[in-house]
């Protein structure tokens, strides 16, 4: 079993996306992780800097840490809008189970 971060935030300025983009990479820095990281800065429909986030830890105590940075941080950054997601992930046991999200924190 794995456990999967997901995350896609808008911010009215780039420093903004940037201070978040270094808090979520001092975060995982050094951690066990299966697969590759997607983690990548971009722009919305609407013109406003993106954050975009899916990764996959070894261990259920690094994925609920990123949770709880990320959740805080969408609270105090300000995240102008954005969707997290947290869940157990079995891809890894090729069972042919499907994810189901444990916890979603959503600021419209």
């Amino acid at each position: 079993m794995k456990y999967c971060v997901m995350a896609n935030l808008a911010f009215d300025t780039p420093a903004k996306n940037d201070t978040m983009s270094l808090a979520i990479k001092d975060q995982i820095a050094g951690k066990l992780i299966w697969g590759a990281v997607q983690h990548s800065k971009s722009v919305t429909e609407d013109g406003k800097p993106s954050n975009n986030l899916e990764i996959r830890f070894d261990t259920e105590a690094d994925m609920n840490e990123l949770f709880a940075l990320i959740k805080n941080k969408m609270l105090k950054v300000p995240v102008l809008k954005g969707r997290l997601s947290k869940h157990p992930c079995p891809h890894d046991e090729n069972n042919g189970s499907q994810c189901e999200f444990e916890e979603v924190f959503v600021k419209d």
